[in-house]
């Protein structure tokens, strides 16, 4: 059996929580955490079991749960309605930690994005192998009006950083049709990058296959004079282009001053 423990003084307790005394004092002031005892010249002691109640006031306010809740629970506590508060702070927690996995995924991917640009080789192509992917079909860019992009913004800014400029899921699609002594890109229209069990009437599948890859460095008005070579590139080796041609931004405004900084990848459908 455990020996009884002397009472420890508002010092000792409060350096034992790593808080000032001062902090005990409200505390007390407010019932929130009142002394257990007073010795002989009316001085506050506390016992170890408050060390307990002491955490658990902690917990809570990191937690970002205000005192006078906090005092509230404590003094209405019971085993189940412990219990209930334990249970939604974790899945509070389970939120917080989503969210920053995401937050770290979202920015590893901008840093591996910026060590790869300082790579490329601009003069070359190369044909890549690429997987299926699905993606929802966006309105054509060339009739797209401001109010749309009010639209896409307005409900959730986050969302939209993270999914249109900070990720890898947004790409351009350029229809590619073939004219007798050439091509021509027609039907620009963004892509949102989805799982491919997402219910949508607006489902594009970037079939798997072969792929003509290079990397233009400018805006997308300039992109043309990077495809015309990758096209001229498909005639002189004998290849059969496809229908599509896909581009994503590797650096975009967030790591470039101006548009001349821009770096796209252009994949351009091999048959």
């Amino acid at each position: 059996m455990r020996k009884n423990l002397r009472y420890l003084s508002t010092g000792e307790f409060a350096k034992l929580c790593n808080v000032k005394k001062h902090t005990l004092f409200h505390y007390d002031d407010i019932d929130l955490l009142k002394p257990e005892a007073f010795d002989d010249n009316g001085y506050r002691l506390y016992s170890h079991e408050q060390l307990t109640l002491f955490y658990f006031i902690s917990i809570m306010k990191d937690l970002g749960m205000p005192l006078s809740k906090i005092k509230y629970h404590l003094d209405n506590r019971t085993p189940k309605q412990i219990e209930e508060i334990f249970v939604d702070k974790i899945n509070d927690i389970d939120k917080e930690i989503n969210k920053l996995k995401n937050l770290q995924h979202t920015l590893q991917n901008r840093v591996d994005k910026i060590r790869f640009a300082s790579n490329i080789d601009f003069s070359t192509f190369n044909i890549e192998y690429h997987n299926e992917e699905y993606y929802i079909l966006g309105r054509s860019l060339k009739v797209s009006t401001d109010e749309d992009m009010y639209e896409i913004i307005k409900d959730n800014l986050s969302e939209y950083v993270h999914h249109y400029d900070l990720s890898d899921s947004i790409c351009l699609l350029l229809d590619i049709a073939h004219t007798g002594n050439g091509y021509k890109l027609e039907r620009e229209r963004a892509l949102q990058l989805v799982d491919k069990n997402t219910p949508t009437s607006k489902m594009h599948i970037k079939k798997k296959g072969l792929y003509l890859v290079g990397y233009h460095k400018g805006y997308y008005v300039t992109v043309e004079s990077t495809i015309d070579k990758m096209y001229d590139y498909i005639q002189k080796n004998d290849l059969k282009i496809g229908n599509h041609s896909y581009i994503k931004e590797i650096l975009n405004e967030l790591t470039s001053a101006s548009k001349e900084g821009y770096i796209l990848k252009i994949s351009i459908e091999l048959i």
